[in-house]
């Protein structure tokens, strides 16, 4: 330094400390500029320098310009730009109090820079940018004030040597605004490589300043592009800086921005193999956590950044990822979002599941759809999974969306039951995982599962199944919550048995371990057991019962000494509760005496010493207070059993005798009878079938032509005392079937014969106040239960195959081959009695099909019965001699005139197998039991047996095929098996249903081919019975019809059926033209016979150019089918139409999609997208062509018309969604498939559905007798009638009317937005030719005066419809 910057520096510094700052600026206004920089580089570079010097200049040239001199301003903006430069060049210690004075001093002194100072600092501090990659920190605050003050700078002349790059060539002039220069700032910024050190500090800069919405996507999109290299511990802070920026707008983009750079950082650490990777991805969850966190801050401060992120969540609600999904689950978190997020993400599960669900069941498109996008279940199953480090924000969100969804699938809703089911299984699974990784959310699940039971939502079995699952996993989790459990105890008095019992097995584990939850339950039920309503107590028997069963159970498991202890202690204590219920009302000790009946049919039950013990002390007392004296042939006393003066029944002795029948059954298999003799329960019981095998009605003071009816005295005690009886002898049949000791298959005879004759007597003269009768049959008198009907059915209709064959998969000890065929030959006595095997048949029939008051039957003895029902019975039908003539057993050859046939019954409990396995979702394992059974099919089994594709079709093959056989064989003995034949067909409908849904989404090639021949088979068998000499029967008919339906995805050609069920990439799939032909080819035939048949019964000729060599027989084809096989048409046509929605849905998906796919500028067709709409348009015209047979035809009754008028409608309203389709998919073109579908239903099927309602609703105003003059119109034979008529009518009509009309403004828009005329494809105006005149209907008392009208005539509805133009017919 000289010795005049020396003096310079000493005089500058002196008037600093005087404050004489306006002679320091004019001390400064002489020197030059490199004077000036020299001084703050020298004041500035040296470490022990304060700024001090600085600062005077700042503050002397600012003095200066605010004094008003000439030269201040451009002092001023020396000194800045010196002091900026030498910041951006050295400062390496940003922290000084140097650098934050300066910094302050130059945001002080900034209003008073000129714009060139301003430009000049500007790029000043870009060329930094542009250098080293980074902004100087102490200009922090300075930079985004300097360039906002930039933006507002008007128009400024610069040259190169200001701002190179922004002149047009070197040393030429130019002129620019400061909003133009602030833009090529930023953009300039933005093109710069940034240090990833100082991207943050870049980041912060740009978001600050005043952007427009241009800028902010510039701004978004390169710090976007900067995140992809930067660490992962410095990611949050650029995304919270992205959530800043998005104030200024652009929020859409930059949420999505967000959200695709995290998808795909996961996809490329998903797969993570070695321990780096595996680290990273950890890391990552990490990060990610901490961005949700700053997502929801952001949020909080702006919610239109949330509605940006639902809005995000809707567009891409096919492709979101985990961390997509679980930034939602945050931000429902937040109360104003919450529930639009909750539905959102529930939607979205249940979408997905029900999108796949429909996938598989349509063949016909399913080729040249894509996959489905993201799968629901993994993006909880991954959130759930990283909720345990990092993600822990977003459980209880993850909870209540888990809660929500099980709440709306139990309520009615649009999704298919499949969806439902596995929506709710994954959210059950969920939530167990939650709960068992998570300690703050087990009270809250807990909470919610009690609320839902206590108020008993439609949900609350799905929520006492959860408890039971998470009670079984780990008992020591629940255990701390037990508390909230014994405060919902408190309901037990309003809940349902089946509540209670749910609730009761739930918490079984917890009840045998922690002492004070066992007290307080048992207080419970104590409390409630004695209350004063009798529905109260029988809740609370049907708690206890399950304790009893729970600790039973636990015992025969394998304990510790001190768990088997405590089980015992609670067992006795429990039975002890159960001993003072047995001196109840005779109601209560009658529920007591049936569910203990019930639990003695376990196998744990029989094998428990101590409850059997006991019970025996209980039952052995009791049989001696009503025991009658041997000197009697009555062995029970049943007038202690009957109240002398109100004849009600006071012992339910019926109910007792069964279940001490059980009991003692229990003691001989367990060897626990104690010393014989005549006081033994076995001598006893032999002792009581004796006497009642000898026993006649009037023994009991019973007389078969007295007085059984409910409205006398005399006829109430006849009844109970009959029914006492007539059960009490049931209880003996019971007893003699399953005794081991005593083996009398003779007594078991005789005592069926008292209990038929006595059970005749009561069914025929038990009548009620009207004189109807009370009593179906003899089956609703019996008390027997499921387990021994099904022990004996297995004997008397024994398996062929199992009596041939030694290694059958059942002849296994104890039950062995030599056991089986013994036992079979002994009972032959049994088997050869029809009414026997057809009352074991029914009972078994009514406990699979009843609900109240009961349990429901596991799933194992179901399928025994099919089983049975099966192989004993129906499948002898299958199997006709030469001659045509079955070769049935004498006992399923025998028919009565009044009973029902074995063969009738054995085929109803096999439809009602089928249907219980279908509601529960098993009916998949109906045709290996029936086919292949095995010992775990019969047996209590949680997890069904795991069997090859291959063989598993096949053996459903298998059924199928027997199943078509019995049928037409049963169909070949007409008119006498017509009946049975009938309900082998639904059952053959309900595994036609199931295999036609495996078959779909099958991947095994084999077991493809075997459905797919199996379904032609079957559906070519069925329109053969059409065609062959049926019964007029409309259930027969019907059934054929929905077996032919079921089967009718599989008609297809092999080549097409033969594809992978789901298409992967973009691959063009060639539109093939005969799907359509195959498919309903077999269904076209039997509309066309339909329609022939219709004009015969209308006596109108048919077009000879149509008849059919092949016609079936039309005699099966009368007023009385027909209705019911339109019926079933139009529920498979809904059925179709419904399939054909989704698939327009679809289209959207494949569109946008292809798009997203397809490059840039690309204005190719999208071809799949174009294929998709070419099938769908494809199948509603084949469709069309199905329905154009009816229209065209006259219909011979009012109810299948109305059933083709509603096919219509629902044609319309499918062909308007695909329509509005199509305006959501502009870059679909309108294609020729569509204007063929366009020309036939607005056009040819309108013309036809117009002549339709004038024909059947009514007439043409003015014009009915000018075309037809000899026909008379028909009128109702009364004025309020026919309103009444054309009121219900005209619903239907107007509906349709609607429809069409929606239809043809869809049709006007596409038009409109496609620029293609389409009106002259609409042939009808729907203002004028559909038009209900109601108000210009006849006076039908006018009409009719002199002339009587038939009952026909009577039943006509008209509708006045106005006379279209004749120039109209053909526009």
């Amino acid at each position: 330094m000289t010795s005049e910057d020396t003096e310079l520096t000493t005089q500058l510094a002196a008037l600093g400390r005087t404050k004489a700052y306006v002679e320091a600026g004019k001390l400064l206004s002489e020197q030059e500029d490199d004077v000036v920089y020299k001084l703050v580089e020298d004041d500035l570079s040296t470490d022990a320098g304060t700024g001090a010097l600085t600062l005077t200049l700042i503050k002397g040239s600012s003095a200066l310009a605010e004094s008003g001199h000439t030269s201040g301003s451009s002092v001023l903006g020396t000194v800045c730009s010196a002091c900026v430069g030498q910041i951006c060049e050295d400062s390496a210690d940003p922290e000084t109090q140097k650098w934050t004075a300066i910094s302050d001093t130059l945001l002080q002194v900034l209003p008073q820079l000129g714009p060139r100072s301003i430009i000049d600092i500007a790029f000043r501090v870009l060329a930094e940018l542009k250098t080293s990659g980074t902004l100087p920190t102490p200009l922090a605050s300075f930079l985004p004030m300097l360039l906002d003050t930039l933006g507002t700078i008007g128009s400024v002349e610069i040259t190169s040597e200001d701002v190179s790059a922004v002149a047009a060539e070197d040393d030429v002039r130019v002129t620019r605004t400061g909003s133009e220069l602030k833009a090529y700032w930023i953009e300039s910024a933005c093109s710069y490589k940034w240090h990833a050190q100082a991207s943050v500090r870049v980041c912060a800069l740009l978001r600050e300043l005043v952007l427009t919405e241009a800028q902010v996507e510039r701004v978004a999109s390169r710090v976007q592009r900067q995140m992809e290299c930067m660490e992962l511990m410095e990611l949050p802070a650029m995304v919270y800086q992205l959530l800043l920026l998005s104030r200024h707008g652009s929020k859409r983009n930059i949420v999505s921005g967000i959200f695709t750079f995290f998808d795909n950082m996961e996809k490329q650490l998903k797969d993570a193999h070695s321990d780096d990777e595996r680290k990273r991805w950890r890391e990552l969850g990490d990060i990610e956590g901490t961005i949700m966190l700053h997502i929801s801050y952001g949020i909080k401060q702006d919610f239109e950044l949330g509605d940006a992120l639902i809005a995000f969540a809707k567009e891409s609600s096919d492709s979101l990822s985990s961390f997509s999904f679980a930034c939602l689950l945050s931000l429902a978190r937040i109360h104003r979002f919450e529930d639009n997020v909750t539905v959102l993400l529930r939607t979205q599960l249940l979408r997905s599941m029900h999108d796949e669900d429909m996938r598989v069941g349509m063949v016909w498109v399913r080729p040249y759809l894509l996959e489905s996008g993201s799968d629901a279940q993994e993006l909880l199953h991954a959130v759930v999974e990283r909720s345990s480090y990092g993600w822990d924000q977003v459980t209880q969100s993850l909870i209540q969306l888990c809660l929500n969804t099980m709440d709306y699938t139990a309520r009615r809703n649009t999704y298919s039951p499949v969806a439902c089911t596995q929506a709710r299984q994954t959210c059950t699974r969920v939530l167990q995982t939650a709960f068992a990784t998570h300690e703050f959310v087990r009270g809250e699940i807990v909470d919610q599962i009690m609320n839902r039971v206590v108020f008993q939502t439609k949900s609350h079995m799905h929520f006492l199944d959860l408890l039971q699952l998470l009670a079984a996993n780990d008992v020591d989790t629940v255990r701390p919550y037990s508390t909230k459990i014994i405060d919902a105890l408190d309901s037990i008095s309003v809940m349902s048995s089946r509540t209670l019992e749910g609730l009761v097995r739930a918490i079984a584990p917890l009840f045998f371990d922690d002492v004070q939850f066992r007290s307080s339950l048992i207080l419970v039920l104590r409390k409630i057991l004695f209350a004063h309503g009798v529905d109260e107590r029988r809740v609370a028997l049907s708690g206890l019962f399950v304790l009893i069963s729970c600790a039973a159970q636990s015992l025969d498991c394998e304990a510790g000494q001190r768990q088997s202890n405590v089980r015992l202690a609670v067992l006795l204590e429990v039975l002890g509760l159960l001993r003072r219920c047995l001196t109840q009302q005779p109601e209560i000790r009658k529920a007591a005496y049936d569910q203990l009946s019930t639990l003695l049919d376990e196998p744990f039950a029989r094998n428990n010493a101590a409850l059997l013990s006991t019970l025996h002390g209980i039952f052995q007392t009791e049989f001696m207070k009503y025991q009658a004296d041997r000197s009697h042939d009555s062995p029970i006393n049943f007038q202690l059993c009957v109240s002398p003066t109100t004849h009600k029944v006071t012992m339910p002795v019926a109910s007792f005798m069964q279940c001490f029948a059980k009991l003692t059954l229990a003691l001989e298999s367990s060897s626990t009878l104690g010393p014989s003799g005549s006081e033994s329960p076995s001598s006893i019981w032999t002792d009581v079938c004796t006497r009642f095998s000898r026993a006649q009605m009037e023994d009991f003071e019973l007389d078969a032509n007295g007085d059984f009816a409910l409205d006398s005295p005399s006829g109430v005690r006849n009844n109970n005392t009959a029914r006492l009886v007539i059960g009490c002898i049931d209880a003996a049949i019971e007893y003699e079937l399953c005794s081991t000791t005593n083996t009398n298959p003779a007594l078991v005879v005789e005592l069926f014969s008292k209990f038929q004759r006595f059970s005749d007597v009561l069914c025929t003269r038990c009548v009620d106040e009207r004189k109807k009768r009370v009593i179906g049959s003899a089956s609703e008198l019996s008390h027997m239960t499921l387990p021994t009907t099904l022990n004996v059915l297995e004997l008397v209709l024994s398996d062929p195959r199992r009596m041939d064959n030694p290694d059958h998969a059942l002849n296994c000890a104890p039950h062995d081959h030599t056991w089986f065929v013994a036992h079979t030959s002994g009972v032959s006595l049994w088997a050869a009695n029809t009414a026997f095997v057809r009352h074991l048949l029914e009972i078994a029939l009514a406990r699979v099909t009843e609900r109240a008051g009961m349990c429901e039957e596991p799933t194992h003895r179901v399928l025994h019965l099919a089983y049975i029902a099966y192989s004993g019975a129906l499948a002898a039908c299958a199997r006709p001699l030469e001659s045509g003539i079955l070769d049935l057993p004498a006992n399923l050859a025998k028919r009565s005139a009044k009973a029902r046939s074995i063969l009738y019954v054995a085929a109803e409990s096999l439809v009602a197998c089928t249907s219980v396995l279908q509601s529960r979702g098993k009916l998949d394992l109906l045709h290996v039991a029936v086919m292949r059974p095995q010992l775990m099919l019969f047996a209590p089994n949680d997890d069904p047996p795991t069997i090859d594709a291959l063989l598993d079709a096949q053996y459903a093959s298998a059924l199928i095929t027997g199943l078509r056989n019995t049928s037409e064989q049963m169909l070949a003995q007409k008119p006498v098996m017509a009946r049975e034949a009938t309900t082998v067909l639904t059952s053959l409908h309900a595994v036609c249903v199931q295999l036609s849904r495996t078959g779909n989404c099958c991947s095994n090639e084999g077991a493809r081919a075997v459905i797919y021949k199996t379904m032609n088979e079957t559906a070519r068998w069925a329109f053969s019975l059409v065609g062959g000499e049926l019964p007029g029967d409309a259930n027969l008919l019907r059934n054929i019809t929905m077996v032919l339906t079921s089967c009718q995805p599989f008609l297809q050609p092999e080549t097409v059926f033969a594809r992978p069920p789901l298409q992967l990439t973009f691959v063009s799939v060639p539109v093939d033209v005969r799907m359509d032909d195959y498919e309903l080819g077999t269904l076209s035939r039997l509309i066309g016979s339909i329609c022939t048949a219709s004009r015969l019964l209308t006596n109108i000729e048919a077009d000879p150019n149509e008849t059919d060599e092949d016609e079936p027989n039309l005699g099966i084809f009368t007023a009385r089918t027909i209705p019911a096989l339109v019926t079933v048409l139009a529920a498979w046509f809904k059925a179709e139409l419904h399939q054909v929605d989704w698939a327009s849905t679809q289209l959207r998906r494949m569109s946008a999609s292809e798009l997203a796919e397809r490059p840039e500028n690309d204005a190719e067709d999208l071809v799949m997208s174009i294929q998709v709409e070419r099938r769908v348009c494809g199948r509603i015209h084949s469709l069309s062509q199905l329905l154009l047979q009816l229209l065209s035809t006259v219909m011979p009754t009012q109810a299948a018309t109305d059933q083709v008028i509603r096919m219509f409608h629902d044609l319309h309203r499918s062909f308007a969604h695909l329509t509005r389709t199509k305006l959501q998919c502009v870059q679909v073109p309108i294609t020729e498939s569509y204007i063929d579908c366009l020309s036939l239903i607005c056009s040819t099927l309108n013309t036809h559905a117009h002549s339709m309602i004038i024909d059947k609703y009514g007439a043409l105003v003015g014009s009915a007798d000018t075309e037809n003059p000899k026909k008379k119109t028909k009128l109702t034979s009364s004025k309020s009638a026919g309103k009444s008529h054309v009121l219900r009518n005209s619903t239907l009509v107007s509906s349709l009317v609607y429809q069409m009309e929606l239809t043809e403004k869809y049709v006007g828009m596409v038009a409109a937005k496609h620029k293609t005329p389409l009106a002259h494809y609409l042939k009808r105006s729907l203002a004028r030719d559909f038009r209900i005149e109601r108000d210009r209907l006849h006076d039908p008392l006018q009409d009719t005066e002199g002339n009587s009208l038939d009952e026909e005539s009577a039943d006509t509805t008209m509708l006045m419809l106005d006379s279209p133009p004749p120039d109209m017919l053909d526009d």
